[in-house]
């Protein structure tokens, strides 16, 4: 039951998500042609700016998504609905307080604008807060979907509200260029979505129309509150990794700056958000073998999750280095680019960030927020530190220099020893033998797939960008299923492949 639910999310994830992407780069490709680049960097800094006033979300929401798995499975609904109703109550206060709040930042705005600002930036300003905001008066419903094995329902809803804001703003773009339209419509899928994702949950939940509901009990609340407290930090510490760059960018460089660097993340988080929604999808049915599993089993699982990760993770560095500019080009246009030292340090940067993601889905879905909560302070600290001092002597190379280093003096190390401490029992320095050991393979395969890809094209051409994907793909996973073919992982993988889907190459 749980291979189905995995693969039914993934199917459905991967479906839509593939719509979704592919009218992104359409949007942005429009976008850029109707409108001046810093419309494109004030979309990257309000992004950053409100991911930072999420932080009041404080991690309600995987707290009570962890607490949620066990009375799933054991169809104990009173506990459910409990759990909830405090959902509820929580999101409501938390999207009005991000309102408020956001309101109280307007007079500041321009402090984090290098050079002139954009007119009616304060307004556009308003329309990306509300569009947080009212995000979470329905969104806690979304979760219970996700903790219930059902992401695929949920990657409907919201992969098709993309698709249908893709499309409105592109048709808007054409037709009358106007950034005030853009950002309206942007506002109003969102309601809709949320609305119509949070209407679906009560169908497939009925028991949440009964509206009463017993007193959640003692043990679990405790649980929750202890896991908020240390979801805490890890938010602080996710949004000072990961919701800075923008705002470091605008301040020191400019909004000029904050477009360039934003098409270049609109690739790279394309990737890192697919593989989101992948494991997404498995977390769920994870925390479920967690919770009734034997140790073996368990360790035997994130094994094959490790090998799977760096499979993909070398599968996708090997083609940004040799095709991420090619793209960039056709896609833009070459005053789009950044140089290729710039770009190599995004790859390794992208490369430590994948390879976290088999470590922190299983840590995620033992519970382990408490076990680690002064980690994320000290990589906010390293991160926020280190990528302002080189982003004023170096400019954008130093904002990606600065999370390289906060993740390898914070996270590299620290999050696997949590997790084979407290969840699954293996040794770290035989997980680290791994990593390195994929790691060179990955380095290695990428330099000979630049090589022989220079020795063979020399125009950038969509024909030579094709044929330079393939290239990267036959490369990159001939040398890898020939390096690990006798590992126990990629047996595992072959037999899961021949049983599910009828492949026989592995």
């Amino acid at each position: 039951m749980r291979i189905e639910q995995v693969s039914k999310n993934i199917k459905y994830s991967t479906i839509t998500y593939v719509l979704k992407l592919t009218l992104q780069f359409v949007v942005r490709l429009v976008f850029v042609r109707s409108l001046p680049i810093e419309y494109l960097g004030i979309n990257g800094l309000f992004t950053n700016l409100l991911a930072m006033l999420s932080l009041a979300e404080l991690g309600v929401g995987p707290a009570i998504v962890y607490s949620l798995y066990k009375p799933l499975a054991e169809k104990d609904t009173e506990t459910v609905k409990a759990l909830m109703w405090l959902f509820q109550k929580a999101y409501s206060g938390i999207g009005i307080f991000i309102i408020v709040a956001g309101i109280c930042v307007l007079p500041w705005l321009d402090w984090f604008i290098k050079g002139n600002a954009v007119t009616d930036i304060h307004w556009f300003y308003v329309i990306f807060l509300l569009n947080t905001g009212v995000s979470y008066f329905y969104s806690y419903k979304r979760n219970l979907l996700i903790a219930d094995q059902k992401q695929y329902i949920n990657s409907i809803y919201q992969s098709g509200g993309q698709i249908v804001l893709a499309v409105l703003q592109i048709i808007a773009l054409l037709v009358y260029p106007s950034y005030w339209l853009y950002i309206v419509l942007m506002l109003l899928v969102t309601v809709c979505e949320n609305f119509a994702v949070a209407k679906k949950a009560d169908q497939v939940y009925q028991f949440l129309q009964d509206k009463v509901v017993k007193k959640l009990d003692i043990g679990i609340k405790n649980t929750i509150i202890k896991n908020v407290k240390a979801m805490i930090a890890h938010k602080i510490g996710g949004m000072a990794v990961f919701s800075t760059s923008n705002l470091i960018l605008s301040k020191f460089v400019g909004l000029t700056a904050v477009g360039l660097y934003s098409n270049y993340y609109l690739v790279i988080n394309a990737i890192n958000s697919f593989a989101s929604q992948f494991f997404a999808s498995v977390t769920a049915s994870i925390g479920n073998l967690l919770a009734l599993e034997s140790a073996d089993k368990k360790n035997k699982i994130f094994q094959v999750t490790e090998f799977t990760v760096a499979w993909q993770a070398m599968i996708v560095s090997c083609g940004f280095y040799v095709l991420l500019n090619q793209l960039i080009e056709l896609w833009l246009g070459e005053r789009f680019l950044f140089d290729a030292i710039i770009v190599n340090w995004l790859i390794v940067n992208f490369y430590l960030m994948y390879m976290r993601k088999a470590v922190n889905t299983f840590k995620d879905a033992s519970g382990l927020y408490w076990n680690d909560r002064y980690k994320p302070l000290a990589e906010a600290v390293i991160n926020l530190v280190a990528s302002v001092y080189l982003t004023i002597h170096y400019g954008v190379i130093g904002v990606i220099w600065g999370g390289i280093i906060s993740t390898l003096l914070t996270c590299f190390w620290v999050e696997p020893y949590v997790l084979f401490r407290n969840s699954i029992e293996i040794k770290l320095k035989d997980y680290f033998k791994d990593y390195f050991k994929y790691a060179v393979v990955t380095l290695l395969t990428a330099v000979f797939s630049k090589w022989l890809y220079n020795k063979l094209f020399s125009e950038v051409t969509v024909i030579n960008f094709i044929l330079g994907v393939i290239l990267c793909l036959i490369i990159s996973n001939s040398v890898w299923i020939s390096v690990f073919r006798k590992r126990e992982e990629m047996a595992y993988l072959r037999n899961i492949a021949r049983e599910k889907f009828g492949m026989r190459f592995l």
